[in-house]
């Protein structure tokens, strides 16, 4: 009779986005909108604070106007796997919506946009947690119905234009969304009581492990699983007790189905305050950890460095002691120098007291060193003279190349000129010689 499909081929067409994060459903949507750059940190720690007084998140996030509709609509396709779909954009197929009456789309609010390659049928929805709504449009299509996720503002748009399966003739009271559960007293009678009904429109699943809170989930949900099967006995006892009791009992299922949606949605706030503490909490411990880490790396660095003074110290000392060694060999390698050369100093005065008498002939000897280093100090000077000169001679040389380039460049740039004037100038014959044929041409004729 139909079902909710699973893994398929993936769609495809202009709009659809397929969801690229990992793990994504043991997260909650205010991580996945800073994992996507929709948020900061900050901004999303803001939203879980304000979110304490019974809102979620991602309304406060969107009634702040942070986020847009389209970036949850984004996130929430990533939460639960599914593709998401830009109503804009994607080629609608409207043939689709003939599938399914206008009041379900509503209640749902979700359209019928076209079908995918394995023949289940596309659905837009804003809310990719309402299992049972999903369930009960494949029951009405008897097709596998496959959700992509879009824009609440975008499906009541694409609703009100589609043509969907005509309504039922007979005014009677029928709610898609809408579970009755018969109690006690009216089973006996064998007449059903209105009960609370389920629309679960902006609740958001909370993250596996709940505890306490998903098995109190779960226990709504069987209720409501177990209330369908008496939807139709309620439909039955509804037409036979006319237009007006069908009212009191849609006012009566409407005030029950507030109450259970309010207690569902305290239980989910309740459920995502408890993790978002617990999650605080581990945040906090580990704080702690890395704290605790860091002081033992620090000690570990500070014995470190002390250890490598320690080494630098001791290497030093070495260092110092074998320079004063080397310092001693070379102060006595040095005295002993110092006498021999003492010893030959002794001797060569002995010899030079000896050689008085040769000191004619060092007289001489220092005469001719004088007139040597005159003709020296002149041949130095001559020199310094022919440097000059040739300083000066490379300095024209140099001018008279520089001079030589400057009068090339020009002459290269005169000639340049006069072949663009040539140029010009047989440009102008050409014309004139064309201005004069065209006289000749004319006569001619």
């Amino acid at each position: 009779m139909g079902e909710i499909a699973g893994p398929g081929p993936p769609l495809t067409g202009p709009g659809v986005t397929a969801p690229s994060l990992s793990g994504a459903s043991r997260r909650f949507l205010s991580d996945i909108l800073v994992e996507l750059g929709f948020v900061s940190d900050e901004q999303a720690e803001r939203a879980v604070e304000a979110a304490r007084s019974g809102q979620t998140p991602e309304k406060v996030l969107i009634e702040s106007g942070v986020i847009t509709e389209d970036q949850l609509a984004r996130a929430l396709a990533e939460r639960y796997g599914l593709d998401h779909i830009d109503l804009t954009e994607f080629p609608v197929d409207t043939s689709a919506a003939a599938l399914l009456r206008k009041t379900a789309a509503k209640r749902y609010m979700a359209a019928p946009v076209g079908f995918a390659d394995d023949g289940a049928l596309v659905l837009a929805v804003s809310d990719p947690a309402d299992s049972l709504g999903l369930s009960d449009i494949a029951v009405m299509t008897k097709l596998a119905v496959r959700p992509a996720v879009a824009t609440r503002s975008q499906i009541a748009k694409l609703v009100d234009t589609l043509s969907f399966m005509m309504e039922p003739t007979q005014e009677a009271s029928e709610s898609v969304s809408t579970v009755i559960i018969p109690a006690d007293g009216d089973t006996a009678r064998g007449e059903p009581a209105p009960a609370p009904a389920v629309d679960v429109d902006d609740a958001e699943a909370p993250p596996a492990g709940g505890g306490a809170d998903d098995r109190e989930l779960a226990r709504l949900r069987e209720e409501l699983a177990m209330a369908l099967v008496d939807r139709d006995e309620a439909k039955a006892h509804l037409e036979r007790h006319g237009e007006q009791s069908a009212t009191e009992h849609e006012r009566e299922l409407e005030d029950a189905l507030s109450a259970l949606k309010l207690e569902h949605e305290r239980a989910l706030a309740s459920a995502e305050a408890a993790s978002e503490e617990a999650l605080r909490a581990e945040r906090a411990s580990a704080q702690q950890a890395l704290t605790s880490q860091r002081a033992k790396h620090d000690e570990a660095l500070e014995a470190e460095r002390a250890k490598r003074v320690e080494e630098i110290e001791a290497e030093r000392k070495r260092t110092a002691d074998t320079i004063d060694g080397e310092r001693e060999r070379h102060a006595k390698e040095l005295e002993a120098l110092r006498a021999r050369l003492t010893e030959e100093l002794e001797a060569a005065r002995s010899s030079a007291s000896q050689s008085s008498e040769q000191s004619g002939e060092a007289e001489a000897l220092r005469r001719e060193l004088a007139d040597t280093r005159e003709q020296l100090e002149l041949t130095s000077d001559a020199d310094r003279r022919a440097e000059a000169a040739r300083a000066a001679h490379a300095a024209l040389r140099e001018e008279s190349e520089r001079q030589a380039q400057v009068h090339a460049l020009t002459e290269r740039e005169l000639r340049a000129e006069l072949e663009q004037v040539r140029g010009e100038l047989e440009r102008l014959r050409g014309e004139l010689e064309s201005i004069g044929s065209e006289p000749a041409q004319t006569t001619g004729e």
